[in-house]
């Protein structure tokens, strides 16, 4: 028996192919592995057996991909096209082959990558409009979906709790790895609150058989979108959960939970709520809404520990494990946050400006008040090794270096539930790019907070500066004047006339961390949804 490696190898040659592919790649997850070739993709079940799947047999392996054929037919009936076996011949393995199968699997047509909704919503090619339109699609699904007592039992409160805690049972090795300390332990507590608050409402809703035979994994690179097609074509997903009954019988709010939780790990909160509220009103559900902060804490649990396992393959190239350790990682942190009151979830504030527009005061009292780890450049640039000796600690390779330096802390801080607030110059586009790139790695909201100050009033607080950590004088600020790189105002980017009373910006600033116009949204108008879909920047330095 070949191993897996030698078997991805052997079938991503033309020549394992029925029909003669110019252009062959493969995908990887942490149960299967996908062929693309041409206008057809193969998807083979990879040889594992874990706590929540067995494909350990090749008997288990067909039986799994004729079940993904069955199921995958409701969301997707065009699509798969049946199982084919995998034959090894004179020229090696071949797909569709005559003789003994050594390998199943499952074979589809393929869709264009570009009509998923995880691709168009890279593109800002998503409207509320579809959205509300996939929330009415998805109502219908599960309003037609099979249920009954048995099914109805996978909702019982003891069968949620058990999938929730499922999720901490099998990640504690991963503390240190993919997750911290407090972040993990912080999550499984609140998770734990909240179970024991929804316990009645969770037994209710089973005894009215609300858990259907749903989708089980509702993800935005599982759903596409026609809008050509009529309906109901013009809404395709694939990839339901076909390996564990457990994961596919549930409450739809679970179900439909996935796609929230993938829009807001997108930073799409306002596309979450907008779906949320349109599927709630098309199911005619009265209360599951009150069940998504648990629902959406517990998906992105789940991705978490997915990655998790996915990050020590062998087979996954190491380039690709870097990717993966950042999105569980970031995956947890949304575990959490999903859970928290929104002052207190992890957010990026950067305070910027010119040298004596008044930003390290202002980061002073914002740090304090809304609990944020202060990052001052000021400082990290005197910490750094070599500092003492160093003949110019402004020159360009040393602020280089406190950047990196200051993104590194600030990794550390989110990596244990932190809200960070960055206090630096930011005069040049490079230094913004490393905060929104630190901020989509973990996908948490950011904005910039400007300080601009006139000239004169600059120049006399520059002119009473004593024991500052900063060494700007005036001279300093003319030439970081003349560098500065302007940006309009904007989503993250919000301007403040520092010329005024101290607590006049303070309160300004903290309105526009809580402004819906911003980055850092405020809070939702869906009941349910409220408590996931704003976040502002007002969270603890450490989880309580």
């Amino acid at each position: 028996m070949a191993s897996l490696n030698e078997l991805i190898e052997a079938l991503a040659r033309p020549e394992a192919y029925p029909v003669a592919a110019d252009d062959i790649s493969v995908q990887q997850t942490h149960i299967s592995v996908v062929f693309l070739a041409g206008d057809v993709v193969y998807k083979i079940k990879k040889p594992v057996r874990l706590g929540f799947l067995d494909f350990s047999t090749l008997e288990k392996r067909k039986h799994y991909c004729e079940e993904e054929v069955h199921l995958n037919r409701r969301l997707a009936p065009d699509v798969y096209l049946g199982i084919v076996p995998i034959v090894a011949g004179k020229e090696g393995l071949t797909f569709e082959g005559m003789g003994t199968a050594v390998e199943w699997a499952v074979k589809m047509r393929r869709l264009p990558e570009e009509a998923t909704l995880e691709s168009r919503l890279q593109r800002g090619d998503v409207s509320p409009d579809e959205l509300r339109s996939l929330a009415k699609s998805l109502a219908r699904f599960h309003a037609q979906a099979r249920t009954s007592e048995e099914i109805a039992s996978f909702g019982s409160f003891e069968s949620v709790a058990k999938n929730v805690r499922e999720n901490f049972e099998q990640t504690r090795e991963k503390i240190g790895v993919t997750v911290s300390d407090p972040v993990w332990h912080t999550t499984r507590d609140l998770a734990e609150r909240t179970l024991r608050e929804q316990e009645g409402r969770i037994h209710a809703r089973m005894r009215r058989q609300m858990p259907r035979d749903t989708h089980g994994d509702l993800r935005l690179e599982h759903v596409y979108h026609f809008p050509q097609a009529a309906p109901p074509g013009d809404w395709v997903i694939i990839d339901c959960i076909e390996f564990n009954e457990r994961f596919r019988y549930a409450d739809p709010a679970a179900d439909m939970a996935f796609l929230c939780m993938d829009l807001i790990f997108a930073g799409r909160r306002d596309l979450a709520d907008d779906f949320a509220r349109a599927y709630f009103e098309a199911s005619g559900d009265a209360d599951g809404d009150n069940l998504l902060p648990l629902y959406i804490s517990y998906r992105a649990a789940v991705r978490a520990k997915v990655e998790g396992i996915k990050h020590v393959e062998k087979e996954v190239p190491a380039a690709e494990k870097a990717v993966i350790l950042a999105e569980a990682k970031a995956h947890w942190l949304l575990a959490r946050d999903a859970l928290l009151e929104p002052q207190r979830r992890a957010a990026l504030v950067a305070v910027c400006g010119l040298p004596g527009t008044g930003k390290s005061t202002l980061s002073a009292t914002l740090a304090q008040r809304g609990g944020f780890q202060w990052l001052r450049s000021d400082v990290i640039r005197k910490e750094l090794p070599g500092a003492k000796e160093a003949k110019d600690l402004y020159q360009a390779e040393w602020t280089e270096k406190t950047y990196h330096e200051l993104i590194r802390r600030a990794d550390g801080h989110f990596f244990n539930g932190a809200s960070v607030l960055v206090d630096a110059n930011l005069r040049l586009g490079w230094q913004r790019a490393l905060l929104r790139d630190l901020a989509r790695r973990w996908h948490v909201p950011i904005l910039f907070l400007e300080c601009r100050a006139s000239t004169e009033a600059v120049r006399g607080r520059l002119t009473q500066r004593r024991g500052d950590v900063s060494d700007a004088d005036w001279a300093v600020y003319q030439e970081a004047a003349r560098e500065w790189e302007a940006e309009p105002a904007g989503a993250d980017w919000v301007v403040l006339n520092a010329d005024r009373e101290r607590d006049e910006i303070v309160e300004e600033a903290w309105q526009a961390m809580e402004s819906p116009g911003t980055a850092v949204p405020g809070l939702s108008a869906v009941p349910g949804l409220s408590n996931i879909t704003s976040s502002t920047p007002r969270a603890c330095a450490e989880p309580e």
